[in-house]
């Protein structure tokens, strides 16, 4: 290759993300507090109301399934990624993307691109709603473990095909001193988890399995020590500060995740409650965001969940509306490869735990989400609360409600949030990996097989299709 089409292709990799970075730089000064309280609220109402959209959120039919609606969306969220920009904490500036930007851009968005490597790799595409194509798992989020049940609950989560990538679990102790962030701790960190995530790969049989990287790392110390350790193209992880916001931290990781040759996920959650306000502005900031992460930073695999401000999830039925019509806008009218979180709040071994997830699940693949990292059982909470039955569970919801129709994913959420919604405010926490597992043989413990088949057995009942663990059944 020769020196300047290397030089074009280098240029191409880190403009975007120094145009960004010379915008905050030099953009108009103005606090985080007036951002969040007075310009982003009073934004996105004016762009609700503009396209008719307040008071159109329906409870009572969390999964939309009206697709002029969800295209009105897609607009309101395209004049508010306009109008709106990401805000910069690091310089207190917005980082403002012009329309003939924003379009110019829009056309170069991925709709596909690969991770992993041998009989890893995997290709994560853009979906539609109901269309059917299995879409990508990756477990678990980053919740905890005591560093010595790392390399077991890792084996035995990825044990299973459903599984495509590694995301969690996290430390926060490195070889028994405390990981602190922004330290040298931390920097150690980013290298132990490397070998600790590798050897259980090996150990389950996966070789070359794809990551998301890093998940031990709070700032980008971490990152930077690790992530090139990992034979690439695999996924990074440069989560942003907040919805409609990115920082310096950002930044850092995704020049080098550039240079490596690694694929960005970047992701900013919305608050239903917080400053985007409620159900329908909040949709609005989830599709602004999402339409302004490439632009930005490169992100070929956004995402902005949305949470219920009042529980920290989103199974329940605002949640589920907010985040289901988010995507369907995204889905259906453009090629973006999106990414969103589904966030239970009760533990494992609970029914509850099962029941959102069949919420959560359903009403993502259904409305069109091509990636997930799952779960977040205990909302993340309670350290060591999770196992790999909840992961394969996630993942074979997800998987076999792909192809269902918007009207049957809304069907089967009515049916089933009324089980667990009482709860919400209150979850159980369920109980942790040691009292579930046999640590040693990696095998649950016989009540909670019995719990995992009957569950199974329900999702199936409701009409979603549950494909094998391979491990258990």
């Amino acid at each position: 290759m020769e020196k300047k089409e290397i030089d074009e292709q280098m240029r191409e990799r880190h403009g975007k993300i120094l145009r960004s970075l010379d915008k905050a730089r030099t953009g108009k000064h103005i606090t985080e507090k007036e951002w969040d309280t007075k310009i982003l609220p009073n934004t996105l109402k004016d762009v609700a109301k503009e396209f008719g959209l307040l008071k159109t959120c329906d409870i009572e039919n969390p999964v939309n399934s009206d697709p002029e609606l969800a295209d009105r969306f897609f607009k309101a969220g395209w004049e508010a990624a306009q109008r709106l920009g990401f805000y910069c904490p690091d310089t207190e500036s917005i980082i403002r993307v012009d329309l003939a930007e924003l379009e110019s851009e829009f056309k170069k968005v991925p709709s596909s691109f690969v991770a992993g490597s041998g009989e890893g790799e995997r290709t994560i595409r853009a979906r539609r709603p109901s269309d059917g194509h299995e879409p990508i798992f990756t477990a678990p989020l980053s919740i905890q473990m005591d560093e010595e049940l790392y390399i077991p609950l890792s084996q035995g989560i990825v044990s299973s095909k459903l599984i495509d990538f590694q995301e969690g679990p996290s430390l926060d102790t490195v070889m028994g001193s405390p990981l602190l962030a922004d330290t040298p701790y931390e920097t150690f960190a980013g290298i132990y988890e490397y070998h600790l995530r590798t050897e259980a790969q090996r150990r389950a049989g996966r070789k070359g399995m794809g990551n998301a990287l890093v998940s031990s790392a709070s700032t980008h110390f971490g990152f930077l020590s690790g992530f090139n350790l990992y034979e690439q193209p695999q996924i990074a992880l440069c989560l942003n500060p907040a919805f409609m916001k990115i920082n310096y931290t950002t930044f850092h990781k995704c020049f080098v995740a550039n240079e490596q040759g690694g694929n960005i996920r970047s992701e900013s959650p919305t608050m239903i409650g917080g400053y985007t306000g409620g159900p329908e502005t909040t949709a609005i900031a989830s599709i602004a965001t999402d339409i302004l992460q490439f632009p930005v930073c490169g992100a070929v695999l956004p995402g902005s969940p949305s949470y219920d401000i009042r529980y920290s999830g989103n199974c329940g039925r605002h949640g589920v509306w907010t985040q289901s019509m988010a995507t369907q806008a995204i889905a259906r009218n453009s090629n973006i490869i999106l990414m969103k979180t589904i966030n239970q709040v009760a533990g494992p071994s609970d029914d509850m735990f099962f029941y959102e997830t069949i919420v959560g699940m359903t009403a993502a693949s259904a409305s069109g989400q091509a990636f997930t990292i799952s779960p977040r059982s205990a909302g993340g909470s309670k350290k060591n609360h999770l196992t790999p039955i909840e992961a394969w569970y996630n993942a074979a919801v997800f998987k076999g409600a792909a192809g269902l129709s918007l009207e049957k994913a809304n069907e089967i959420c009515r049916e089933v949030i009324p089980l667990f919604e009482e709860h919400l405010m209150n979850p159980p926490k369920g109980k942790s990996f040691r009292d579930l597992f046999d640590i040693d043989t990696l095998q649950p413990i016989p009540e909670y097989k019995e719990q995992y088949m009957k569950m199974r057995e329900f999702a199936e009942s409701l009409g979603i299709p549950m494909p094998g663990d391979g491990v258990i059944c």
